[in-house]
């Protein structure tokens, strides 16, 4: 594999005016010779980390591109002559987001390694720990994509230019290793974090227990997606009993992790999930916000169970100008029906504004995890509580009302659901509109639900079935050919990631 090793360190110049009352939110671009490297101060870099696992994540166009339509919550418009790899689910090597995630979490990782090396050095256990977790959480929505990756080898420049694969078995196993030594990172040093490093950390600010809650949380996503396996049950409890006996829980309502380093609506300066399908510093459209319009099937779902999310993540049609909600069926080429003048599109509900915070893990899709843990029996808790604490929160995150309403309706009553799962992760569905979308992804594939969505009839289907996972990068047929030979012809449709076994 070639791990593209950066020329540069890029830092941001917010880390620094953290410590003063200015706020200049420029990056820097400091010229590093890969032999002899340039000593950065880590927490200049943990910054410029953390900000681009948003901007790589969440935030950016290729965590929503494929999956929004797969998943059945955004649809595209006749605003631009693309996206047949999507309609079709035909696409290669070179396909825009199997590139780009790869390389920018990869990339991501880098800054990561370095501030874990860097602190180790300077005796700085909660960067080591935050480095830890977010590791973890890159390594994980790498996994989730392509499944075997280079881990063990990988990351480590000259020493190992063509990295082997690990099993991606192997590497969920070992990141909750990590997130176990994290946690118990954080809780050593809680109260302890002394208030420069803090300044550095833009998601939690130095609060080492909502950092312990985080890893704590990740790992939870780690261990469910394995809950189909047969034969998987005594390995997670085994590790849900490690996390219980580091005592700090996992997150609770209002502790969610979003970054923001000071955010605003400035060119080069916006959220990137605003940057990337809101509105310019000028108040103009971006061209993502008139490609991307809603689904049909979704429009649906909210319209048909009386949900008031569905004016917070759609907005009328004409970008709002209009008075009704339209959505658009996935699949046919984009037609004069799909313009987004007579189509709804990302509302305000997901698009606050050019200097909200961006989630990388919300409170809600926690709460949902702790809900399914809960009914699996991997935790204690009361189920019904946690479940409708996730849906609340969804509420409040988007600025919804009437959600004591909402939760009387059939589609989201607990007490009248049979299948207590089916509820929980329709709802999680229902919640992760245009917050996480691979998530949903995830979990259509881990447990097919919601059954109903929506597959292609785009004449190039020729296989009509929700793509299982992406295909690896060209540059890894390119600069790392054996390894990557060694895995075996990869289909999108067959070669399923380990937990996926439906």
């Amino acid at each position: 594999m070639k791990i593209k090793m950066k020329n540069n360190i890029k830092l941001l110049c917010i880390a620094v005016v953290l410590l003063s009352a200015s706020c200049a939110k420029d990056y820097l671009d400091i010229n590093t010779n890969p032999n002899k490297p340039t000593e950065v101060t880590p927490g200049l870099v943990l910054t410029n980390a953390l900000n681009g696992t948003a901007t790589s994540t969440t935030g950016s166009t290729n965590f929503y591109r494929f999956a929004s339509a797969w998943i059945g919550y955004w649809n595209y418009s006749v605003a631009v002559a693309a996206f047949a790899e999507e309609r079709s689910y035909q696409f290669t090597t070179n396909y825009g987001p199997v590139v780009g995630i790869w390389n920018d979490l990869y990339h991501n990782l880098e800054d990561y390694t370095y501030v874990e090396k860097a602190a180790a050095t300077a005796g700085n256990t909660f960067y080591i720990a935050v480095a830890k977790t977010m590791k973890a959480y890159d390594f994980q929505n790498l996994v989730d994509v392509y499944g075997n990756i280079p881990y063990s080898q990988a990351l480590q420049s000259t020493t190992a230019i063509r990295p082997a694969y690990d099993k991606a078995q192997d590497i969920y196993e070992d990141l909750a290793m990590q997130l176990d030594t994290a946690a118990r990172l954080f809780k050593e040093v809680s109260g302890k974090v002394p208030s420069a490093d803090a300044a550095f950390d833009i998601m939690y600010k130095g609060d080492a227990l909502k950092w312990g809650k985080f890893a704590n949380t990740l790992k939870l996503r780690l261990l469910l997606r394995q809950s189909q396996i047969a034969g998987r049950d005594a390995y997670i409890t085994a590790q849900i009993a490690l996390i219980n006996a580091n005592g700090l829980g996992f997150i609770s309502a209002n502790e969610g992790g979003s970054v923001n380093p000071g955010y605003s609506n400035t060119a080069k300066k916006q959220n990137p999930f605003w940057s990337n399908f809101g509105y310019s510093p000028t108040g103009e459209p971006v061209d993502n916000h008139r490609y991307y319009i809603a689904s049909e099937y979704a429009m649906n779902f909210y319209q048909n169970n009386n949900d008031p999310r569905l004016a917070k993540l759609y907005t009328t049609i004409d970008d709002g100008k209009g008075t009704t909600y339209s959505g658009s069926r996935f699949g046919p080429t984009a037609s004069a029906a799909d313009n987004p003048q007579v189509q709804s599109a990302i509302g305000k509900g997901l698009l606050k504004g050019a200097d909200m915070p961006q989630p990388l893990l919300t409170d809600f899709e926690a709460l949902f995890l702790q809900a399914e843990a809960a009914q699996r029996g991997y935790i204690t808790g009361n189920t019904r509580e946690l479940y409708e604490a996730a849906v609340k929160q969804c509420f409040s995150y988007l600025g919804a009302a009437d959600v004591a309403v909402y939760l009387k309706n059939d589609v989201s009553n607990w007490d009248n659901a049979t299948d207590k799962i089916k509820l929980i992760i329709t709802q999680k569905w229902a919640a992760m509109n245009g917050i996480n979308d691979m998530e949903a992804w995830a979990d259509y594939r881990r447990l097919n639900i919601p059954a109903d969505i929506p597959i292609s009839d785009n004449p190039a289907a020729t296989t009509r079935k929700v793509p299982v996972r992406m295909l690896y990068p060209q540059s890894e047929y390119n600069y790392n050919p054996d390894n990557v030979l060694a895995e075996g012809t990869i289909s999108q449709f067959t070669s399923r990631i380990f937990w996926d076994v439906e």
